[in-house]
């Protein structure tokens, strides 16, 4: 049960195995909702940039699962934790969905948590880790790391298995699978998901995609759209469905609520900074 508060490489869906009790509690924080740039985009006066609804102010895209667990780093992660995260020094692993600047660059500021009592762990793909140290150079080495081929098996905690797993976006990309003990996909940004890899997911309780734009008006070749999304969602017979990753060409936050419920269901929702969920 949910409690609400052209060109493109493969990619890869990171998938997280959870092996929890029965009355286990997975608590997410969505820390930013935002696609590359945060709205209000600076200078903009649009009917998104201007809304007062403080549900449409929104940083990039992270996400917190249980205090420890991190996925990506955007430039805006040091004000997403002040803001929302009672102690970082909780936080000991983080997963990079990508290499692209706007789910990294605040690995810059993680690499200077005050005595943290042992090495944050980056996980990711070896193409991934690479780039990425090549971007942050001195900054890396405040971290350790640990790389994954895809559909390999790796045990973070004993209740906690991660793999990989094969999608599209324009450069090699990770979503985040967890069960805990319930089935949840975390999958912020891609194109599509192949065939192949669809039939690794298997029914999700809670499904979490990209929502860059509302339709194809203002849509870029390696996302896909609202709309799109909700077909996906329908095939993989999600029970929950939140939208983040909001792109300056989707719609004001209630708007966009409206337009899922009524092209979707009641199960689709849109995220917002600062969003809770209990499952």
């Amino acid at each position: 049960m949910i409690i609400p508060t052209f060109w493109y490489t493969p990619a890869v869906v990171l998938t997280v195995f959870a092996y929890g009790l029965k009355n286990k509690i997975m608590n997410l924080l969505f820390l930013g909702t935002s696609s590359g740039w945060p709205l209000p985009r600076l200078g903009c006066t649009c009917h998104i940039c201007s809304s007062d609804n403080v549900k449409d102010k929104r940083l990039r895209p992270s996400l917190l699962i249980n205090e420890t667990i991190l996925i990506d780093a955007p430039p805006d992660i040091y004000h997403q934790i002040r803001k929302y995260v009672n102690d970082p020094l909780k936080i000991n692993t983080i997963i990079l969905t990508h290499e692209h600047d706007d789910h990294i660059m605040g690995l810059f500021d993680l690499s200077r948590i005050y005595k943290p009592k042992d090495k944050i762990e980056i996980i990711s793909s070896t193409g991934v880790l690479s780039k990425i140290k090549h971007k942050m150079a001195m900054s890396m080495f405040s971290f350790k790391t640990f790389s994954l081929k895809p559909f390999e098996k790796h045990k973070i905690t004993n209740e906690c298995m991660i793999s990989l797993i094969p999608v599209k976006h324009t450069v090699e990309t990770y979503a985040v699978k967890i069960k805990y003990p319930k089935p949840i996909l975390y999958a912020p940004e891609f194109k599509s998901i192949p065939k192949v890899s669809k039939k690794q997911l298997g029914d999700l309780d809670l499904l979490v995609m990209d929502g860059s734009s509302k339709t194809l008006f203002g849509s870029s070749k390696g996302h896909e759209t609202i709309e799109e999304g909700i077909r996906l969602a329908k095939e993989l017979r999600a029970k929950k469905i939140f939208f983040t990753n909001i792109g300056h060409k989707t719609d004001r936050h209630e708007s966009l609520e409206e337009f899922v419920k009524k092209q979707g269901g009641g199960k689709f929702n849109i995220a917002f900074d600062g969003l809770e969920l209990t499952v």
